[in-house]
């Protein structure tokens, strides 16, 4: 049974209006990652989830005809966009590149995982230590 997602949850005025770097420590804390439904006018449920899928508002994940069907989407969106926003990336500078893991969250700071001399070793040191984000 997937998670229960807090539903038509209490949440600030201009929530849906706020770059997600002048969100408080505790709005997200309180919020981050953690989806919830909205009931539309039709009895229906619309999923979403701030997660740094927009940079200015909680992200969109769906929308579900029940309660379930809701909790169930915003299992599968979430996981998804966890999958995607936690793959290692690559930076090019002058003389290195550098395989990153963006920041989580909007208050913490990317991860360096590596540093290389060519972009070929850093695409070999991805192959080998993350071979999932390479997989379409």
């Amino acid at each position: 049974m997937p998670n229960r997602i807090p539903l038509d949850p209490k949440l600030r005025q201009a929530f849906n209006a706020t770059p997600n770097e002048a969100r408080s420590k505790a709005e997200l804390d309180a919020w981050w990652d953690r989806p919830y439904g909205l009931t539309l006018s039709d009895g229906r449920i619309e999923v979403r989830c701030l997660n740094g899928g927009a940079w200015d508002r909680s992200t969109h994940l769906g929308i579900a005809d029940n309660y379930d069907a809701a909790c169930a989407l915003a299992e599968v969106k979430q996981a998804e966009w966890l999958r995607f926003r936690e793959r290692p990336s690559v930076c090019f500078d002058v003389d290195q590149v550098t395989v990153v893991r963006q920041a989580q969250r909007p208050d913490e700071a990317p991860q360096q995982l590596a540093t290389f001399p060519t972009a070929e070793a850093a695409t070999d040191y991805l192959r080998a230590n993350h071979p999932e984000p390479w997989r379409p």
